[in-house]
Parts: C-alpha cells; structure tokens; sequence
C-alpha cells in the first residue's frame, strides 16, 4: 500500500505525463500541417520554373515592341511588372536587352 506522499506523487507525474503527450500529440499536428503547407509551396515552385524562361521572352518582346512602337501602355504595363525600359542605353530589361 501506498502513503499518502507517493501517492500524490505518483498523481503529480501522471499528470505530467498525460499533459507531456497532449502537448506532443498538438506539436505532431501543427507540425504535419505546417510540412503540408510546405509541400504545397515547394510544387507550386517547381511547377512555376518552366514558365520564368516564357515570361523573360514575353517581356523582351512587349519591350522590344513598346521601344519600336513608342507604346506608352506597353511601358506602363512592363513597369506594373518591374521591367524599366531606357531605350537611349540599347533597351535594357532589367539587365536582359530584348
């Protein structure tokens, strides 16, 4: 038979042990669901890198038409993207000429 001070004692870790596994079974949770949303992420990365080599020749022909053009919509548009055109330096893109 147990005294009374092992028996709480005993109580007081059992119920550390039951709050210990609670606060692991949320952590595995939380962690799953951050790993799925990672995962999403990382596909939605590895689909999108095919299509950077696309968007760069688009560009490079919008800037080529707006300098040959003299397309002031054209300009707005590529600079809603980023993409600055100075057509007196040879029409850079950003770094990449058209």
């Amino acid at each position: 038979m147990l005294k009374p001070p092992q028996y709480w004692l005993l109580s007081a870790l059992a119920f550390v042990c039951l709050v210990t596994v609670g606060v692991n079974a949320g952590l595995y949770f939380t962690n799953r669901s951050a790993q799925a949303l990672l995962s999403a992420r990382a596909q939605y990365i590895q689909q999108t890198q095919p299509i950077g080599a696309l968007y760069q020749d688009i560009a490079k022909a919008l800037a080529s038409l707006a300098v040959e053009h003299h397309d002031a919509e054209i300009n707005a548009l590529l600079a809603g993207e980023g993409f600055t055109i100075s057509p007196t330096q040879g029409t850079p893109v950003n770094g990449v000429n058209p």
